[in-house]
């Protein structure tokens, strides 16, 4: 039997702890990441700080010189800036010098020159008297030191860092993890696998050993019991099947007491029809050996009466033969049967009934039937259980119908009676053991449930329906095959 691979236990398994190790991976990654982002900015704004505060003494001297007049304007700040252009050591995007009110007095780019910063960026750094580090955007840094001797300010040096290399490294750690996640999740189906296999190995085996045991032969243990988990597991699949094979035992003798006690309640019915059934030949018989013994009869009647006493011990024979078939309990024997033949035997048991009670028999058969597996007494008793009920049903008289057909490789027998019909609340429980609606001493109660219980061991159904005042319906349903 193939097993969908999620649904066993290894699959599973394997599912939730790749799952588990995808969570696991996945939050140390975040936490590794985010770790190495931070110590990665931590040395760019180290480094940066550094740069900016370095360079800062030299353009404050120069500021300072230039307003004392040691020196003149002649692009010092210009170069300061173009050095700082010029460092490989740092991704530096730009550089600039502000006055104390955002204007731009040098920058990597001279268009810049002469332009007011009113920026929220610019105004924060125009208004911290320390060095300032601040996200010009997602993809920059942006690092500023004031250029002030005490509480003298000229301006402020500005430097702007790409964060792009930044990303780049985090993006490529991103895939190393991604790929060492991978590598670790094949590398545990593959370990689960080895193990799995070696856990499971023993318990295919002893599923396999179940599936091969008979359970109607000896009870045989396999030839190697295993001394862990799952020895005990074979132990007790064994002591499961020596109590099932001893209730199955005692579940088919009490059925079998139970069909001998239903038979001969149904024998006791079927008394007063064989009672009749004998009483008339007999006393047939009486009157044509009363009528030789006078020696008054003609010798042209002789050969009539004599036919007559034959007929008679024919038809006593007859019925005693079909009640000792029918009151015998022999082994149960399959054999391909026809269908109708019994159930005309069932009806001959049951003609005094159906005649006492003015009950019309309509056949609905098809004639050339086919064959079934069946054993002959059990199937007598499953009709004879229901012609009885149905009888008792239309004391006053009706119609009792039966009909025969194959359909779909099944053989379908139903059979009708126009009786007062059984109320809804009781026909939902109709099969149930000592279910009886004929009072006291009127049945066992047993009848239907033995009923069903032959059909299905024949591999077949039975179904009632009835309507209360109008009749019931039976259906049994037989494979043509055997089961």
């Amino acid at each position: 039997m193939s097993i969908n691979p999620f649904h066993t236990l290894q699959g599973k398994f394997t599912l939730y702890l790749s799952i588990l190790i995808v969570v696991a991976m996945s939050g140390v990654s975040y936490w590794a990441i985010s770790r190495e982002r931070k110590l990665m900015e931590n040395v760019i704004v180290r480094e940066g700080t550094a740069l900016v505060e370095s360079f800062a003494i030299s353009c404050t001297n120069t500021m300072l010189y230039e307003e004392i007049g040691l020196v003149e304007e002649g692009g010092l700040l210009d170069n300061y800036i173009s050095d700082l252009m010029q460092r490989e050591d740092l991704p530096i995007i730009y550089a600039m010098i502000l006055d104390t009110k955002g204007k731009v007095v040098a920058h990597d780019r001279l268009v810049e020159v002469g332009n007011i910063y009113q920026d929220d960026v610019t105004a924060r750094t125009l208004a911290s008297w320390n060095t300032l580090v601040q996200y010009a955007s997602l993809e920059s840094l942006d690092i500023s030191t004031p250029l002030a001797i005490s509480t003298k300010r000229w301006g402020t040096l500005r430097i702007g860092i790409s964060l792009e290399n930044l990303k780049r490294d985090l993006a490529s750690l991103m895939i190393k993890y991604t790929f060492c996640t991978a590598g670790f999740i094949l590398f545990a189906i593959c370990v689960i696998g080895f193990l799995f296999g070696f856990v499971t190995k023993p318990l295919k085996s002893l599923s396999k050993e179940m599936d091969g045991t008979d359970t109607k032969g000896e009870i045989s243990p396999g030839a190697v019991m295993r001394r862990d988990e799952i020895g005990v597991l074979q132990k007790s699949f064994y002591r499961m099947l020596q109590r099932i094979r001893d209730d199955e035992k005692e579940r088919e003798r009490t059925q079998r007491n139970l069909l001998i006690t239903e038979k001969m309640a149904a024998i006791g019915k079927l008394t007063a029809g064989v009672a009749h059934e004998i009483n008339n030949p007999l006393g047939g018989l009486l009157n044509c050996i009363y009528h030789f013994k006078r020696g008054d009869l003609p010798a042209e009647r002789q050969g009539d009466y004599l036919r007559l006493m034959e007929d008679g011990i024919k038809r006593i024979r007859n019925t005693v033969t079909n009640l000792l078939e029918y009151a015998r309990t022999p082994n149960v024997e399959r054999s391909a049967t026809d269908i109708n033949s019994i159930m005309e035997k069932a009806l001959s048991l049951l003609d005094y009934q159906i005649r006492k009670n003015q009950i019309e028999v309509v056949r609905e058969i098809f004639l050339k039937l086919p064959s079934v597996e069946v054993d002959r007494n059990q199937m007598a008793q499953v009709f004879i259980n229901i012609f009885l009920n149905s009888i008792q049903a239309m004391e006053g008289g009706g119609i009792l119908k039966i009909g025969t057909r194959a359909l779909d490789e099944r053989l379908i027998v139903t059979i009708s009676d126009s009786g007062k019909g059984i109320p809804e609340d009781i026909l939902l429980k109709v099969f149930d053991p000592f279910l009886t609606t004929k009072g006291e001493g009127g049945g066992t109660g047993l009848g239907l449930w033995i009923t069903q219980g032959i059909v299905e061991r024949h591999g077949g159904t039975v179904q009632m329906t009835s309507r209360e005042g109008v009749g019931t319906m039976v259906e049994i349903q037989l494979p043509l095959a055997s089961k």
